[in-house]
């Protein structure tokens, strides 16, 4: 699960607002966050071959799902349209997990941007966007789901639907590993 992540305020992404200020007006760009990212902010996500602002929050049945797990992707068919027509990806420096005793960890790597694959819904003005998460494996000790990493290398694969969703759950990055993640304290 995924309940914040981080996008490092020190990563220039002053391209991409030049981008972003011809598609929205001033009070939709006042909206985007960086630092930590909670639910209902509106961050910057990639979809349709270009940068995008949308909510985290995918509306369903009057709730506000911020993850959607790839096994219900598959299982079920609530967002089978979504997944095949609207992947995002979504931009972040690391996130965010709480462990059983209630602790919080800030998980990433030695990347300065991994990213997250998602799905997002049509609204307006701002689209919704939930992150995808699978079963930890090198995480697991501090909670039993994270979001599905992509490396640079994949976004285009994902984003296009060449990877099936037993493809997605088998992903997890070979960054994610005791070995290679850095697990801070933050109290």
């Amino acid at each position: 699960m995924c309940g914040r992540y981080y996008f490092d305020e020190s990563i220039d992404i002053s391209k991409i607002l030049q981008i972003l200020e011809k598609k929205y007006n001033q009070s939709t760009l006042d909206l985007l966050s960086t630092g930590e990212i909670f639910p209902s902010n509106v961050s910057l996500v990639f979809a349709n071959n270009d940068y995008q602002l949308m909510k985290w929050g995918y509306s369903l049945n009057k709730r506000n799902l911020i993850n959607t797990r790839i096994e219900t992707i598959r299982d079920t068919n609530i967002y089978e349209d979504d997944f095949q027509n609207h992947k995002c990806v979504v931009i972040a420096s690391g996130f965010y997990e709480w462990d059983k005793h209630k602790k919080r960890h800030y998980i990433h790597t030695d990347e300065d941007i991994i990213y997250f694959a998602g799905i997002y819904q049509i609204d307006n003005p701002i689209y919704n966007y939930s992150i995808i998460t699978t079963e930890a494996s090198s995480t697991r000790n501090i909670h039993n789901r994270v979001p599905i990493v992509l490396n640079k290398n994949e976004i285009d694969n994902y984003l296009n639907g060449k990877y099936t969703i037993e493809q997605l759950i088998d992903l997890q990055p070979v960054f994610i590993s005791e070995a290679d993640y850095e697990i801070l304290s933050l109290f």
